[in-house]
């Protein structure tokens, strides 16, 4: 079912009210900057007539902001954001539940040694990573070496994968998944060889993804349209002092590089899912 478009209003215009209630009677919605005017879709055309009524009580003011306590305790609403991205919900647990497995078995260090014997003399060699293979290769990517990589690498998994899965499905998340993260580790194998780790080439990824279609497919991520300026500014900054100064920063370029450019392609070729305007309202 393709979502409906119910309003088109001025960007000046605050629809919290209304897409609070909408959150509050559980109707799934997005509003998408379009034009300079701002697009409200519903998920599911069947609640068209009830959200027509609450559009009229709304633009005569009857309906007021929410505060989130009077919709629902916080703890019952975290675990609703939870359940409403269940993918993005399932890296988020997978993650610290490897990190805790690292710590009870050594298993897990035969994941920094794969191709150890073909580097660097085969990394010219399109054979060795097919040779390799997609697991061997992809895998790095749920090791983590410190509390501090994990917690920073699982926030920024958390803010922009769940955005992502919002508006788009976890199809496109799953698909950025494995191939920045393979994409990735396979640039910073042939950099530096293998032993490194980290989700940073994915979500690296998924900032490009969000970065490009916020900008050029409207789709309102809701993350600040400065952030990705500002990351690969961060990371030209590291490569840098890394070239003065090897080892400076302790930073896999290869996987950051890496999974950046899958993203950014990834959202250019994607599809944007298209729409369906209801001319009834």
């Amino acid at each position: 079912m393709e979502p409906v478009l119910v309003l088109v209003a001025p960007a000046a215009v605050d629809l919290s009210p209304l897409t609070q209630r909408l959150w509050a009677e559980r109707i799934a919605h997005r509003v998408i900057e379009q034009e300079g005017q701002q697009c409200l879709y519903l998920a599911d055309a069947g609640h068209a007539p009830q959200v027509k009524q609450w559009l009229e009580e709304w633009q005569a003011g009857q309906i007021s902001p929410l505060q989130p306590e009077a919709v629902e305790p916080k703890i019952w609403h975290g675990l609703l954001q939870l359940l409403a991205t269940p993918f993005s919900t399932f890296i988020l647990l997978l993650l610290p539940a490897v990190f805790a497995w690292m710590h009870f078995s050594a298993d897990w260090q035969n994941w920094l040694s794969s191709g150890a014997e073909l580097w660097p003399e085969q990394r010219f060699n399109l054979a060795t990573y097919w040779q390799l293979g997609f697991w061997d290769l992809w895998r790095p990517t749920l090791l983590h070496f410190s509390v501090l990589h994990l917690l920073f690498n699982s926030l920024w998994w958390w803010i922009l994968a769940r955005r992502i899965e919002q508006q788009e499905g976890w199809l496109p998340l799953l698909v950025l998944l494995l191939a920045c993260g393979l994409i990735g580790n396979v640039v910073q194998w042939w950099y530096a060889g293998p032993a490194f780790g980290g989700i940073s080439g994915v979500t690296l990824g998924l900032l490009g993804w969000v970065g490009f279609r916020q900008r050029r497919r409207n789709i309102d991520y809701q993350i600040p349209r400065m952030l990705l300026p500002v990351m690969v500014g961060w990371l030209l900054l590291t490569i840098s002092a890394d070239t003065l100064v090897p080892g400076l920063s302790g930073t896999a370029h290869g996987t950051y590089l890496g999974g950046l450019i899958c993203g950014f392609i990834l959202a250019i070729v994607w599809p944007v899912k298209a729409v369906v305007r209801d001319t009834d309202f």
